[in-house]
């Protein structure tokens, strides 16, 4: 869920072919050079066992934070989808722009000439970067980031409605989802393996629908004061699947077509989102009367909870990058498959929910089909 941007794809990637679907990079990146490490640990493991626990814990945190209080009290969906995109644009930026100082050190030898006086310096890196930041294609952002923006919105109508572990699988459709426009729109070639698993993956969801829609939940989940509505939730994770999957795709065409730093095209992605996700915002205030300061209800009931969501996003961003860096498409999936997992003890754990064996067979399907696809 997560999305360095919700930057979401997967094809054979999924990460398809050395592109991630989730991610639309070049996979080949991932293998070129020495993998780093981390007090003796690879950082691929690193970076897959906390992509995983991150994704665990955004699922659940996002579920509670929507579930916990009764609708009247409920946070703006849009205010952290708002939140969520100036930050990691912020922190994309601070990035980008140490990386271009990096580069600039890196084309220096002892016999160039010395660096210019420091206020020129940062001037010239600061010029760099916005040339690169609005270079003349950057336009083709705007669509992956308003697809973004609608996925993210349709993330919190999911989570408000659904079980974290229902989510957790349901959300996995968007592996089908990324395939069929990769097919469709950039002529990708699936072996059958992995068609086989699309078809796996599609019969594991629908069997964790069925039980939902036919089972009872807890007590625990049965005192929250928000009502669940599990159609509703299943039609907003399909949607965000298939804005995810165009969106991935999108942006894959856009990255093997104009080359570019990760960073920057992150910040371009935050940049072009801001519109789209104030939108929501602004007309919310239009139906609520439009009196008063503008944005006066922004972070209206934005409590701790609300926060913790947004900021894990952000990790679960920052997190992706180093995935699909030094990682592969096969650890990717088996950092889905412990996310999974991990939402299931969760959800028994917290929420009190139960999992029927109808409910485990259609996990063990999805679990499978992700497997399979990757490999």
């Amino acid at each position: 869920m997560s999305n360095v941007h919700p930057l979401t794809f997967s094809r054979k990637d999924a990460n398809d072919s050395p592109i991630d679907i989730e991610l639309a990079i070049p996979t080949s990146v991932a293998s070129a050079g020495a993998v780093p490490t981390l007090w003796g640990i690879p950082l691929k493991y690193l970076s897959l066992v906390t992509l995983a626990v991150q994704n665990s814990a955004l699922t659940i945190i996002m579920h509670y934070s929507r579930v916990s209080t009764p609708p009247s009290r409920e946070y703006s969906a849009a205010t952290a989808v708002l939140m969520n995109e100036i930050l990691k644009g912020t922190i994309s930026l601070i990035i980008a722009f140490a990386r271009v100082d990096s580069q600039a050190d890196s084309t220096q030898t002892p016999y160039t000439s010395q660096r210019p006086a420091a206020p020129q310096h940062f001037t010239t890196r600061v010029r760099k970067l916005s040339r690169e930041v609005f270079s003349p294609d950057c336009w083709k952002l705007s669509i992956p980031a308003i697809l973004y923006v609608i996925q993210n919105n349709l993330q919190y109508v999911a989570a408000s409605n659904l079980d974290a572990a229902t989510f957790q699988v349901t959300y996995q459709m968007k592996i089908l989802t990324t395939a069929a426009f990769s097919v469709l729109l950039l002529r990708k070639k699936l072996a059958s393996r992995q068609w086989l698993a699309l078809l796996l993956l599609a019969v594991g969801v629908g069997v964790v629908q069925i039980q939902t829609g036919s089972a009872t939940h807890g007590s625990a989940a049965a005192a929250l004061a928000h009502a669940m509505h599990p159609l509703k939730g299943f039609l907003a994770v399909t949607a965000a699947c298939f804005t995810s999957g165009l969106a991935g795709v999108y942006f894959e065409m856009v990255l093997k077509n104009s080359p570019a730093d990760l960073w920057v095209r992150n910040v371009q992605l935050s940049l072009f989102s801001l519109l789209p996700a104030l939108a929501p915002i602004v007309f919310a205030q239009h139906a609520a009367g439009g009196s008063g300061a503008p944005f006066a209800g922004l972070f209206a009931h934005f409590g701790a909870w609300a926060w913790a969501t947004v900021w894990v996003q952000v990790l679960g961003g920052l997190v992706t990058a180093l995935v699909i860096k030094y990682s592969d498409n096969i650890l990717k999936g088996f950092a889905t498959s412990l996310s999974i997992v991990l939402s299931f003890l969760a959800s028994v754990a917290l929420f009190d929910f139960r999992m029927t064996a109808t409910f485990v067979l259609g996990s063990a399907i999805v679990l499978l089909a992700t497997w399979l696809y990757n490999q």
